[in-house]
């Protein structure tokens, strides 16, 4: 049994020099945690697609081309495909680049992988014995979240992607504001609330309520909230 025609052809794609991917950029970004499979998940047209051609085009800016590789598996001729070809994919890429094998990092970006049956245990393998970063995406009930962590046996570390944010649009239309948006504790929200009670004369028994107020948002300094 050998690579599949129509992934020897994908490989070949992933490998050749392509432009830069024309779109909005997106505030997400994967967590710095090695040995952790990214899953890419959100619900259908938020973009997890050109997300990960923006991962792509941001590491082929400081890596050679054949150690960024983006494959999608949304094609019908690879309908009911083994997961057996996944390792002859990865085997195929190494005969290709020796050289790299356990030296070099070697980023995989794989979409809709959720359409090979048993891709987990071919992901967590390949964890194991090679010098790789994995990020995958879905759409399907199997990349939520709880099915991503059950699937990858705590491998699994989510990245969600979400329709455009405000400032997210803003840019998509190039009105982006320079500067960055303020944020308040929840505590300085408290305060604030409670300086705006005190511009009016209380009426006799809200002093103490006011005092509170005004005490009681310290233990909440902690958590950020932006407003």
């Amino acid at each position: 049994m050998s690579l599949h025609p129509v992934l020897r052809e994908k490989l070949n794609m992933a490998l050749a020099p392509a432009p830069g991917w024309s779109s909005t950029r997106r505030d997400a970004r994967l967590p710095p945690l090695p040995g952790k499979v990214h899953a890419v998940i959100g619900m259908r047209r938020a973009g997890k697609t050109t997300f990960l051609r923006q991962l792509l085009d941001e590491r082929r800016e400081r890596l050679p081309p054949e150690r960024s590789l983006y494959v999608s598996f949304d094609d019908d001729r690879l309908a009911g495909i083994a997961v057996d070809q996944l390792a002859f994919l990865l085997e195929e890429y190494y005969r290709r680049y020796p050289d790299l094998r356990g030296v070099e990092t070697v980023h995989w970006l794989f979409d809709e992988i959720q359409l090979v049956s048993g891709w987990e245990r071919f992901v967590r393998r390949v964890l194991d014995t090679e010098k790789v970063e994995i990020a995958v995406s879905g759409s399907s009930a199997r990349m939520l979240s709880r099915e991503v962590h059950t699937s990858l046996r705590g491998r699994g570390i989510e990245t969600v992607i979400r329709p455009f944010s405000f400032r997210e649009f803003l840019r998509h239309r190039g009105e982006e504001p320079a500067r960055e948006a303020r944020r308040w504790t929840r505590a300085a929200a408290a305060y604030r609330s409670a300086a705006r009670i005190r511009r009016h004369r209380p009426v006799p028994g809200c002093r103490r309520t006011l005092s509170g107020i005004a005490g009681s948002s310290a233990a909440l300094a902690r958590t950020p909230m932006s407003t």
